[in-house]
């Protein structure tokens, strides 16, 4: 069983993290309605970055800018020399631009941006959160074999295992997907029943086998 006591939203990294979960659901969903796009993706990314000479190229681009810009600077300083030649200027400069192209080519690739979509359903579902002081309602959420419950002591909500459809994980959060598209933001902090380094792959392992 693993049950969180829900407390308020208050962490400042939620508001960085909760995009990134809206963001690997919106893959997911991409992924299970057009899964031919993906393995096509998928292959030219893995292509991209393990491709033969990859790690070779980057280093001719070091080399290459380096070379340049030293160039560019040994032409620019004595084309601005009295009397100043405009074609060793131009030569110069180009080098340089060269040189800082080079080593541009030769940074690795920086990780995708999260989407601006899920950016401003982020900051919906988190002041929706924030909007409620949940150190007051006393809810509760539990995952056993009967699935997931929410009580706050008066009523209850009961969300069987084969409704639960999806599970996400980042470093401080878990976001449930269920019945469809609803989904619930549950804080890592939050647990106090249960190991957290098993409750991701206790509930899918519930996903892939039909809440088995």
């Amino acid at each position: 069983m693993f049950l969180f006591q829900i407390s308020n939203y208050d962490d400042p990294a939620l508001d960085t993290e909760t995009p990134k979960l809206l963001h690997q659901r919106l893959e997911e969903h991409s992924r299970r309605t057009v899964p031919w796009m993906w393995k096509v993706t998928d292959r030219l990314n893995a292509h991209a970055a393990n491709g033969p000479g990859r790690e070779t190229r980057r280093t001719r681009y070091r080399v290459y800018g380096v070379f340049l810009l030293a160039l560019g600077v040994f032409a620019l300083i004595p084309g601005l020399m009295e009397p100043r030649m405009p074609a060793l200027i131009g030569a110069g400069t180009l080098a340089i631009v060269s040189g800082v192209l080079e080593f541009c080519l030769a940074r690795k690739r920086k990780p995708r941006a999260v989407p601006k979509a899920c950016q401003k359903e982020a900051e919906e579902l988190l002041s929706g959160r924030r909007a409620v002081d949940w150190s007051k309602t006393q809810m509760k959420v539990c995952f056993d074999e009967n699935g997931m419950t929410a009580s706050d002591g008066k009523k209850q909500e009961v969300v069987p295992n084969d409704k639960i459809t999806g599970i996400f994980e980042t470093d401080h959060l878990w976001l449930v997907v269920y019945d469809g598209e609803k989904a619930l933001l549950l804080q890592k902090k939050d647990l106090i029943e249960g190991a957290a380094e098993e409750f991701f792959s206790y509930l899918l392992h519930k996903i892939e086998h039909g809440g088995t």
